[in-house]
């Protein structure tokens, strides 16, 4: 009798959040704190997969830019830039423990003042550039920043 071992397949779901911090940016002082669960795009389980390969060419990495938008269509898993990108700046704080990805971005008073409806990670080639690299997750928030305030984004990516 010729049997064989059945092993379901382990299914793995990355799941990512942002946390964005307003604080005054004259007393430092708390205004809002909000999070939500942000969309994870095609690109990023591609981008994935294509890292357990040990791809190292075309400086690869999901996690180098982020960037702000007043663009208002939903995120959806096939986006591959924001709608309406105004603002990005280079990731100043990686960090990986156990299967969590974080990377956060502190924004000063004078950068990115404008009503934002759209977050996006941006990694893959990416540069300062607006539309550049690959947009792994996307968000739609609705939150005013103007140049009273300080923006801490902190963006994390739960792979399992």
């Amino acid at each position: 009798m010729n049997s064989q071992l059945y092993l379901p397949p382990e299914i793995i779901i990355p799941q990512g959040a942002i946390t964005m911090v307003f604080k005054d940016g004259k007393t430092g002082r708390i205004k809002d704190v909000y999070r939500v669960k942000n969309l994870i795009t095609n690109l990023f389980k591609e981008a994935l997969a294509d890292s357990m390969r040990g791809t190292t060419a075309n400086n690869r990495g999901i996690g180098t830019y982020h960037a702000l938008g007043t663009g208002v269509t939903a995120p959806e898993v096939s986006d591959i830039q924001l709608e309406t990108e105004i603002f990005r700046k280079l990731i100043s704080v990686r960090d990986v423990a156990a299967n969590v990805a974080s990377f956060q971005t502190f924004f000063t008073t004078s950068e990115a003042n404008d009503t934002l409806r759209e977050i996006g990670l941006f990694g893959d080639d990416a540069s300062g550039t607006v539309n550049s690299g690959k947009l792994f997750a996307r968000v739609a928030i609705n939150r005013v920043k103007s140049s009273n305030d300080t923006l801490t984004l902190l963006h994390t990516v739960t792979i399992g």
